[in-house]
């Protein structure tokens, strides 16, 4: 070192030493990946013992990933990290795999290509039937900007319930820990994350190893050790939510004769429990709202009477208090009510002297039966039989022409017959009729279960016909809107063989006003919009998100129809919105925006409409009034605006600005799950007020 170097050098320790030259703050690029910003005593790691974790390291063997400047391997990084989290969730009780050990891939023998090592892996990862999957990465970019560096975690795309509240979590603890100002949670369809069977999976990408500071600071094992402590800290965050548990316990076939009672055992984890109000089951794709006893933790929904034969998708959901999502095995079950009518169709010509008869197989309710359903016929006179099996409830046999205008011996399953309709099955004795207390008419489709008997629906009448071996129980009568009634169908002491009709009023939740209304909510941002950034890693998009699920379970339970216009991380046009706005037939729309306000507008809590609509107007003043209770407390005001949202919607929009993640109070306060549940239900009460009890 020369002098004049030395006599710098020492001006500047000098420097540092003087009350008026005090050391510059490090540059935030200097901050990446320096130390921990959060206190492993802070968080109950106990919540991950006999938790199922699998720890998936990317690439390996002959896929080395992303290479950094000076020559780190992405596969050795990824490594690294696994393994000291795998240390870590050991080491706190957790049930844990890693898809590998050491610098190797899992391809079969001969195969040289990147599919058959990532299905070879998840495949070894669904056989261990975890809770989590996680797949851990380091990202780069085609033209390779070194300046480039952000958090990038993806959930699995058809999953925005656990995966995304799992890729949440560690967005944020990755963000509080290894100072990266940029995050976005995104959905994502990598073939690991599709193919996971786990309960929630997501791929983390903690920072670009195409960055020169990433690369040398991961050179270190340390720096690894480092990022390791913060996904550690976003599994911990997700467990200690209380994830419940949820199996299945009827129907016990996968293949039903009857539209049958579908029942979930639901259980309460880690001292959380179990929020009443968040559970759903899907039957071929529509989400329908069951009823949960808490007494039992048993819940129950009648697949509809009408429901079609064919192949059906089952899966429920619940929620815990603290916001954690369980959804069950998806599991198939094929509706086959077997044949009771058969309608004979006109023959058809075929080839000279050949003709084509169709039958066409119906079920008790007049319903197509299942595809695949055996059919024979044969002729009463004598002849060869025919079998053939019914698509579309037709079935078609060839047959000579001299045959068709004849009588025929026909069976299907446990039908037989000479093509003629058997009569109709005896129905129930005891029949119970479910109305609205405050209006006294019928209410559509309401269920009746005893603690013994499965659930039996009723009509759009309200009127439920009961076995008779019902007749002396104790029911629990719900519909959606209303609050459950228990009812004694008869009265102490009389006979069960007597035939009955008792009448069960229903009191309508909040009055009945919201029963049948239809409302649109707009979780503001999301995706590539982070919606705001708090301090602590909170994005608003998420806020947004979680208020606007907490309010559409709300607004069901209440009995209204609720549209979101996303459920995950989409990234969605201001036109998208509208148009998903408008072709839910809404009456009114809600925008839900948990961050910065628009440029033009001044303050913290306001309530936009639209210029001149006056319904808009009513609804922002309702929820001003409402809104004044959340937390922190406070008015908020009512402004105009002209914006996409509330421009093009053709119902009465509104939007809410609640408060913005980057100040730090608004962020603690919006990471509390009960901050979340207290803002849907003052959105709920001022919804209910806009609308007349009477229609």
């Amino acid at each position: 070192m020369n002098r004049s170097s030395t006599l710098i050098l020492a001006s500047l320790a000098a420097c540092a030493t003087l009350a008026g030259c005090a050391p510059r703050e490090a540059p935030p690029v200097d901050r990446i990946y320096v130390d921990l910003q959060e206190r492993p005593e802070d968080f109950a790691a106990g919540v991950l013992a006999g938790k199922r974790i699998v720890i998936d390291p990317g690439h390996g063997g002959a896929f080395a990933g992303a290479l950094g400047a000076d020559s780190l391997r992405e596969a050795d990084a990824n490594l690294g990290v696994a393994l000291y989290l795998w240390g870590l969730c050991a080491d706190a009780g957790a049930d844990v795999r890693l898809t590998r050990t050491a610098d190797r891939d899992r391809l079969p023998e001969g195969s040289t290509e990147a599919g058959d090592d990532l299905r070879a892996r998840v495949a070894a990862a669904n056989e261990f039937a975890p809770d989590v999957f996680l797949s851990i990465h380091h990202n780069s970019n085609i033209a390779l900007d070194r300046s480039r560096n952000s958090i990038e975690v993806y959930y699995r795309a058809s999953d925005p319930g656990p995966s995304l509240e799992l890729a949440q979590a560690v967005q944020i603890h990755l963000s509080r820990n290894l100072g990266i100002a940029a995050a976005e949670v995104k959905p994502g369809t990598y073939l690991v994350l599709r193919s996971s069977a786990a309960h929630a999976a997501v791929l983390g990408e903690a920072s670009y190893l195409s960055h020169p500071l990433v690369e040398n600071r991961l050179r270190l094992a340390e720096k690894q050790r480092l990022e390791a402590q913060a996904y550690f800290f976003g599994l911990v965050d997700y467990f200690s939510r209380g994830v419940p548990s949820i199996e299945r316990l009827a129907p016990a076939a996968d293949t039903v004769l009857s539209s049958v009672e579908i029942a979930f055992a639901v259980r309460a984890r880690d001292g959380v429990p179990v929020d009443p109000s968040s559970a759903r089951v899907a039957i071929g794709g529509t989400i329908l709202v069951p009823v949960f006893d808490p007494d039992s933790s048993v819940i129950r929904l009648p697949m509809a009477r009408e429901l079609p034969n064919g192949l059906y998708t089952v899966q429920a959901s619940v929620r815990s208090a603290r916001g954690a999502t369980a959804r069950s095995a998806p599991f198939a079950v094929l509706l086959a009510r077997p044949a009771r009518h058969v309608v004979p169709l006109a023959p058809r010509p075929d080839t000279a002297g050949a003709a084509v008869l169709s039958l066409r197989v119906l079920d008790e309710l007049g319903l197509p039966v299942a595809d695949g359903t055996h059919v024979s016929i044969s002729a009463s006179r004598g002849g060869d039989a025919y079998a053939g099996a019914c698509l579309g409830g037709t079935v078609s046999f060839r047959l000579p022409a001299s045959l068709a205008g004849g009588e025929f011996a026909v069976s299907a399953g446990s039908f037989s017959g000479t093509i003629r309709f058997p009569t109709a099955s005896e129905t129930g004795r005891v029949r119970i009729r479910a109305v609205d207390a405050r209006t006294k008419r019928g209410i559509p489709f309401p269920m009746a279960a005893g603690r013994t008997s499965a659930s039996v629906p009723g009509d759009a009448g309200g009127l439920i016909l009961l076995p008779p071996e019902s007749a002396i129980e104790t029911l629990r009568v719900a519909a959606r809107g209303y609050r459950p009634k228990l009812a004694r169908v008869l009265p102490a002491g009389a006979p069960a063989e007597t035939d009955f009709y008792g009448v069960v009023e229903l009191e309508p939740v909040l009055g009945g006003v919201l029963a049948g209304r239809r409302v649109a909510v707009d979780p503001g941002a999301g995706g590539a919009d982070a919606g705001g950034f708090g301090r602590r890693g909170l994005r608003g998009a998420a806020v947004n998100l979680a208020v606007a699920r907490r309010l559409r379970e709300l607004l069901e339970e209440a009995g209204a129809d609720v549209v979101l216009t996303r459920e995950g991380e989409e990234t969605l046009s201001a036109l998208e919105r509208v148009y998903l706005v408008n072709r839910s037939g809404a009456e009114l729309a809600i925008g839900i925006r948990c961050g910065a306000l628009p440029s033009g507008l001044d303050g913290t809590r306001l309530l936009l409409h639209y210029p001149g609509s006056a319904r808009g107007a009513l609804a922002a003043l309702e929820l001003a009034s409402s809104l004044a209770a959340l937390p922190p407390g406070g008015a908020f005001a009512v402004r105009e605006w002209a914006d996409p949202f509330l421009q093009q919607t053709v119902c009465p929009a509104v939007e809410i600005y609640a408060g913005a993640v980057e100040d730090e109070a608004a962020e603690r306060a919006m990471e509390d799950e009960a901050w979340i549940r207290r803002a849907a239900e003052l959105v709920l009460e001022a919804a209910a007020r806009l609308f007349p009890a009477e229609r």
